[in-house]
Formats: structure tokens, sequence, C-alpha cells
């Protein structure tokens, strides 16, 4: 950490400003992000707005998927006029995305201060700037940005506990950030398997790690695994036999889909969508799949979790090489970017359009994100205590085992580019050429404070 003392008030302000130009820029791109996206999450935040307000009764209150983003979109719908269209609540969601987000972007520059200098936590606020997918995913009623802020809370709580692990404040951020997380993204659970394991190993082969933190982590990850268990079962429990949809209910759907995701066409990367892909054999052969089961379930009366549970069994054991390949192929599939709501024909982007323009920005947009996911590399390839960063590298190992064994999409991955872009920081900074750049820059943001002797 750079030992200079240094004004935070400029690059904040900095933050603030370049944050909203980003975002009314991103806002007026000809493409953008299904305001609503599934409208699970907007109906039933907008439902549980409704109730806590007293103008509909407790029958129409479900969380029937991930709770986190139906708590965090529910205070900025309580805002809002009882009255209120959608597309006026989608306003209201989309302010407050906005802040939290930037936020986030706050405490990314002091989590890079905190663990390498000033200087990294500005390239790791630089690097969402130059590449802005956070603005993206910002514009719609998703999981994505809750996620996104709880992993940035529990980072930041990670770097006020490295520092100073007597300090119990540190230990709150840090399990609230990790809890949240995982209310936005239950396939994060995986991450308290990671965890321990990570507890495990500092035990034997890394004493002073352990005798540091290695007790506090652990109490830490039960913690938030009984926090996340228990409101999950009170998730279900509020929507008891209202819907029937659940948690366990959508694995098995998503799972499924992932089994013929890349199975027969690994290099068919279009959006898993009956418009987009309707040709696609993968697609169809999940379609058939589909039916078939459903004659299953109809024959034999079993459940639907059971029949689709025997489905995803089996079918890893009789395709092991398909399955193997998937994986990989998913893993590399969720660090890729297309734009998938204008077809390359029609895109249009000022001077830029039509098939070969289309192409040109996919191929900017994958090629900064390919050095970003370099500098990633770069820093784990020379960083000798990678086990002080456990949870920036197990956050972004956890999505990749889960979603590279069910279904994958690029905006599953999104969260963990907090600790991504950070890495990358850390080791693009190594990089000559552009620490002297990110130097010069800082110059103009981090005027010296006179110290008094």
């Amino acid at each position: 950490m750079n030992a200079n003392p240094f004004s935070t008030r400029r690059v904040n302000l900095i933050i603030v400003l370049i944050s909203t130009i980003m975002m009314l820029v991103v806002l007026n791109l000809p493409f953008k992000a299904k305001p609503f996206g599934d409208i699970t999450f907007h109906q039933e935040a907008k439902n549980m707005a409704l109730y806590l307000k007293g103008a509909i009764g407790y029958d129409k209150v479900t969380i029937t998927k991930a709770p986190g983003p139906v708590f965090f979109y529910t205070p900025a719908y309580m805002v809002a006029p009882s009255t209120a269209t959608d597309n006026q609540l989608w306003v209201y969601g989309v302010v407050f995305t906005f802040l939290i987000v930037t936020i986030s972007l706050l405490l990314i520059f002091r989590i890079g201060s905190s663990f390498f200098s000033k200087e990294v936590g500005l390239l790791s606020v630089l690097l969402f700037f130059i590449f802005p997918i956070h603005c993206y995913y910002s514009l719609g009623i998703l999981a994505e940005a809750p996620a996104f802020f709880s992993l940035t809370l529990a980072l930041y709580g990670w770097s006020k506990v490295f520092h100073n692990p007597n300090k119990i404040a540190g230990w709150i951020v840090l399990t609230l950030g990790m809890w949240f997380l995982i209310l936005n993204r239950p396939n994060t659970m995986l991450l308290l398997g990671l965890g321990f394991a990570v507890v495990t190993y500092s035990f034997f082969w890394k004493k002073e790690f352990f005798a540091v933190y290695g007790k506090k982590l652990a109490l830490t990850f039960c913690a938030v695994g009984l926090l996340g268990f228990g409101i999950l079962q009170v998730a279900k429990a509020v929507t008891g036999t209202k819907s029937n949809e659940d948690q366990e209910g959508l694995f098995y759907f998503v799972a499924h889909q992932g089994r013929f995701q890349f199975r027969e066409e690994p290099t068919d990367f279009r959006f898993w969508d009956d418009e987009i892909r309707p040709d696609s054999k993968d697609y169809q052969n999940w379609g058939k799949s589909g039916k078939e089961l459903a004659g299953i379930m109809a024959q034999t009366h079993r459940s639907y979790k059971s029949v689709y549970r025997e489905f995803l069994i089996n079918d890893v054991f009789e395709h092991p090489f398909w399955f193997t390949r998937q994986f990989f192929v998913k893993c590399f599939y969720g660090h890729v970017y297309f734009i998938n709501s204008v077809k390359p024909d029609k895109f249009h982007l000022g001077p830029i359009h039509g098939v070969l323009g289309y192409w040109f920005i996919i191929l900017l947009i994958n090629a900064i994100n390919i050095l970003i996911i370099f500098g990633a590399f770069l820093f784990l390839f020379k960083e000798k205590k990678l086990i002080n960063y456990w949870l920036f590298w197990s956050v972004i190992v956890a999505l990749l085992i889960f979603h590279g064994m069910t279904y994958m999409e690029p905006r599953y991955i999104f969260p963990s580019r907090v600790a991504l872009y950070i890495m990358s920081a850390a080791g693009l900074y190594q990089i000559r050429w552009i620490q002297r750049k990110v130097n010069f820059i800082s110059k103009f943001v981090f005027p010296v404070t006179k110290q008094i002797s």
C-alpha cells in the first residue's frame, strides 16, 4: 500500500462524474439489457412493496427465485407511488441501482488501494470505465447489479479484515457481503466450500495465515451458510402454495438446458432463445428432450424433480466426452460478449453500422476483455501469496464450476468481475508502459496532502 498520504475527494468526484456520463451514454445505446429481465424479480419486488404499503394482500406476495433481488428492489419501489406503472417503477429501480453501482466503484477503488496501491485502485476503476459492462446490467431489474454490490461489499470487508483482523466491523461487512451475494446468486454457495478448503489448506501449510484468520474465517462461513439457509427457508414459507415455482425446480430446469448447450454445436455462441436460434440442433434437441421427459412424468406419475434429476445424472455418465467439452466451452463463453438484442445486419452505432460494424464492435469489446483477463492471469502467476486473495479467485472458480456443469451465460459471471478487474489492475500495473501511463494520470487525481510535523 502506498505510504504517502493522499486525498480521496478528487477521485471520488471523478468516479461519480464519469459514472453519470457513462450511464447516460449506455442508456442511449441502440442495444440494452432487457428492462425487466424475466419479469420475476420486478413483479415480486413490486408486490412486496405494495403489500408493505397496504395496497394488496399477503396472498400476492411470493419469492420464487433468489430472494436477494426482491429485497434489493423493494425499497426503491416503496418510494414510488402505489399507482406507478411498470415503466415508472423501472425508473425508480434504475436510479437506485445507479447509486448502488456508483458506491460499488468508490469501494472498488478503496479495495485496490488497500491491498496494493492508490494507482492500482485507480486502474481498477479505469478498467470499468473502459469496458462499462456494469452500466449495461444496471439498466435492467436483474440479479446482476445487487450481486455485483454484494461481492464488492464482501471484498471491502476482507480488505478491512486483512489489515485489522481484530476489529469486528470488518468481519461483519465480510459476512454481510457474502451472505447477500448468496441471496442474490445462490449459485455462489460453492464459495463457502472453497472457503473451508482454504482454511483447511492454511491449517496444514500456511500456519501464519491460519493463526491470524483461520478460526474467524471458518466461523464466518458457518454464519453465512446458516443465515443464507434461513432466508431461503423464509422465502419458501412466504411463497408456500401460492406458486408452483421454487429454487430446486428452477435448478433442474436450468441444468437441463445446460446439458444441451454446446452439446453437438460447440462453436454456436448464439443466445439460447427461440427467436435467435430456432435452427440450432442443440436447441431443437433440448425441446425434444423436454417433451420426452414430460411423457415419462405422465406415464409414471413421477415428480418433475425426480425425472429431471435422473436424466441429468444418467446423461453425464452416458456422454462423458460431451460433458467435459461442454464444461470448458462454457467457461470460455462466460468470459466473452456478444450483442444479442440487435441482429448484425440491423446494427447501428453512430457511423458504425451493418454486419461489418457489428463484428468490429464485438472484436473491440472482446479485445479489451481479453486484456483484462490477461492482467488477472499475470497477477495470479506472479503473486506468491495467493491465499491472501482467496476471495478474489475463489468466487470466480465457484461460478465457473457451477455454470460449467449446468448452464452458462456471461451475465452469470458478471458479479465476479469486481474481483477480476482488481486482480487485472494489479497484474497490468506490473507492465512498465501501463505503469507509466497510470502514474501520469495519478498526478492529476491524487494531490498529495501536506503532513503536519
